[in-house]
């Protein structure tokens, strides 16, 4: 088990946190497990050496400073936060040794949806570049996982701007466009929609609680994707009548969409 030997705590038992014990119990099934719940003492992590923090950004960055009281000296913490930067900032300011931001590509609408293969095959983004024995046990353990370690040596600095654009965009894109066509067409006329309506907009039912961090503390980054969307598509919707403007819309997302794998 290697710095498994004396457990794993996770911080917020949701959907990250619960399937990243399902998926070390399927990797090590004898090792002890502890889990946090909000509201609960963080005295219960004891002399675990891997820490997972899984809770929303927030609770990530308020739960921070308390670490160096309760953790081993010898943990390895490791966040699975959507956004890096002022979590990085945060381990940073409280002189946590061996912390290392982690974001699993893996995910879904619920804590019920939480399965011990949720992570395989998925990118687990890793980043700190002041603690190179860090980063080399968390790549170790997101591969006990399952996951596909992908290191990043800045404080979160690409993370957060490729997060904007590939996940956060498409949530805020998704969500706006749900809310449009029900006030468009009323909430009893949605049953006429189609299976297009389903797909673009299945990421409408994540749920509030858990964006709101995430798009504060990456504001800097989506908000002029945001801005730009918004004028391209102002600016098509003065050339529906347009074939070539059309063409060139739909050829230059079909290309782009060939090259999403």
């Amino acid at each position: 088990m290697g710095d498994t030997t004396h457990g794993l705590a996770i911080v917020g038992p949701g959907l990250i946190g619960t399937s990243v014990a399902l998926a070390a119990k399927r990797r090590w099934p004898d090792l002890e497990v502890r889990t946090v719940d909000k509201g609960e003492s963080l005295s219960a992590i004891g002399n675990a050496l891997v820490v997972v923090l899984a809770a929303p950004v927030h609770a990530i960055i308020d739960i921070i400073p308390g670490l160096p009281l309760v953790i081993s000296p010898k943990a390895l913490v490791l966040d699975t936060g959507s956004t890096k930067q002022a979590i990085m900032k945060a381990a940073a300011a409280a002189k946590i040794e061996h912390f290392v931001g982690g974001h699993p590509m893996a995910g879904g609408t619920s804590a019920a949806e939480a399965r011990p293969d949720l992570f395989d095959g998925r990118p687990w983004f890793l980043t700190n570049p002041d603690s190179p024995d860090a980063i080399m046990r968390a790549t170790r353990f997101v591969q006990a996982l399952g996951a596909n370690p992908v290191v990043l040596l800045d404080r979160g600095e690409e993370h957060d701007r490729l997060m904007a654009a590939v996940s956060h965009l498409p949530q805020v894109t998704s969500s706006m466009l749900m809310t449009v066509v029900a006030r468009a067409v009323g909430a009893d006329n949605l049953q006429w929609s189609g299976a297009g309506l389903r797909d673009t907009t299945r990421l409408a039912a994540s749920p509030a609680a858990i964006w709101q961090s995430v798009l504060a503390s990456n504001a800097h980054e989506l908000k002029p994707l945001l801005k730009y969307l918004a004028s391209e598509l102002a600016s098509f919707a003065e050339r529906l009548e347009d074939p070539e403007a059309v063409r060139a819309l739909f050829d230059e997302a079909n290309r782009a969409k060939a090259a999403l794998k």
